[in-house]
């Protein structure tokens, strides 16, 4: 909790000398947000319903896709952007000396909480205004098998992206492959039991955030195996954590330090 609040306060005071890029980035997102829903309304206007998908459980959908998409690229992202940067500048000998779980504090120090509360919320709020609540029917057990979905699909999102920055231990960059984050987030909406099912293999190790939105909708909403698939993304999950720490400790063994 202290290095929570360190971090954050360290934050604000950066946020504050920028706050330029704070305006900017609210407006954009507001500005995405706006677009996506008015072509949401078109299409429902055209189509009547898409799938199994009302008009209002979709922007729920969307709704999940956003809230996920915002937490990885804060929280996950963010923090692996600066690890790139400190292997490159050798400032990575400094966190390694820190007593302190190292991983943990990387991420800790690295996400941008302040930035997602202050630039991300009001598009939520905004989109979470226009549905209605009402008709949105899920069960005490839908929530939480929900919820341990979309908790599975960030922990995959992590390992995933954690994987695409290892190039910078061996070869000094990984400017490239991370950049990939923004691909492998763009596929969200998919209703994940309507997939193939390479595609539903593919959303385990390679698109996260079919999982985050798509399965956890399923889910939630009761629209999908209530059993198979929460048990699918968990067991996803924790071979993800193990491949992470097999990753984590892969990128120790390769890194040459800048003091040797």
């Amino acid at each position: 909790l202290t290095l929570i609040s360190v971090a954050f306060s360290e934050q604000v005071r950066a946020e504050r000398a920028y706050l330029g890029n704070f305006w900017f980035g609210m407006l954009t997102k507001l500005a995405y947000n706006t677009m996506f829903i008015l072509f949401i309304d078109q299409l429902y206007h055209r189509v009547g319903q898409l799938g199994d998908f009302t008009k209002n459980e979709f922007l729920l959908v969307y709704l999940i896709s956003q809230l996920g998409f915002y937490i990885c690229y804060y929280g996950i992202f963010f923090p692996l952007k600066k690890l790139l940067l400190q292997v490159r500048n050798g400032s990575f000998d400094l966190l390694l000396l820190k007593p302190v779980p190292h991983r943990a504090f990387l991420y800790i120090s690295g996400m941008s909480a302040f930035e997602l509360l202050l630039t991300a919320l009001p598009s939520l709020f905004i989109l979470g205004g226009l549905i209605d609540w009402g008709t949105i029917h899920v069960s005490a057990a839908s929530i939480t098998l929900g919820l341990a979905v979309w908790l599975s699909g960030i922990i995959i999102c992590n390992t995933v992206l954690f994987a695409l920055v290892l190039p910078v231990f061996k070869n000094g960059d990984a400017s490239d492959s991370l950049d990939v984050f923004y691909s492998i987030t763009s596929m969200g909406q998919q209703p994940y039991s309507k997939l193939p099912g390479a595609m539903q293999v593919a959303a385990l190790v390679i698109f996260p955030q079919i999982i985050i939105a798509g399965a956890t909708s399923e889910v939630l909403l009761m629209k999908s195996d209530m059993l198979g698939v929460p048990l699918i993304a968990g067991i996803a999950a924790v071979i993800a954590v193990i491949v992470a720490q097999l990753l984590w400790r892969y990128a120790l063994r390769h890194y040459t330090s800048a003091s040797s």
